[in-house]
């Protein structure tokens, strides 16, 4: 009985001790946010509709650190990163296949050029 009650008590403890820290997952939300925009997700549509979902998670996380629900904003982080990284890989995907055709219409016109 005694063992069980004092289970029961740390468990409490632990629960009621337990604040999780939002700064370094909104540090990473906050990095991956700008990395989508350095690879230029604002400049092609599916990405830059992600980066801004990005933009709403993040800004509702840091709404909710004010307020001081740690547990929903890190759960609003998680998700800004996830929408940011997906940004980034649009991005990053739409500027390789806009340089993809770049290079074919400069060999189209060099093979022009040389007659082939």
């Amino acid at each position: 009985m005694r063992r069980m009650f004092a289970v029961i008590a740390l468990g409490a403890a632990a629960v009621g001790c337990s604040t999780v820290d939002p700064s370094p997952k909104l540090k990473a939300a906050t990095s991956a946010v700008e990395a989508a925009r350095a690879a230029g997700a604002a400049n092609f549509p599916t990405s830059s509709e992600l980066l801004s979902q990005a933009e709403k998670y993040l800004a509702s996380a840091q709404d909710l650190i004010k307020k001081g629900d740690n547990s929903a904003a890190i759960r609003q982080l998680s998700l800004a990163s996830a929408s940011a990284d997906d940004a980034k890989i649009k991005a990053t995907e739409q500027t390789h296949i806009a340089k993809s055709k770049e290079i074919d219409a400069q060999i189209a016109d060099l093979k022009t050029k040389l007659g082939k």
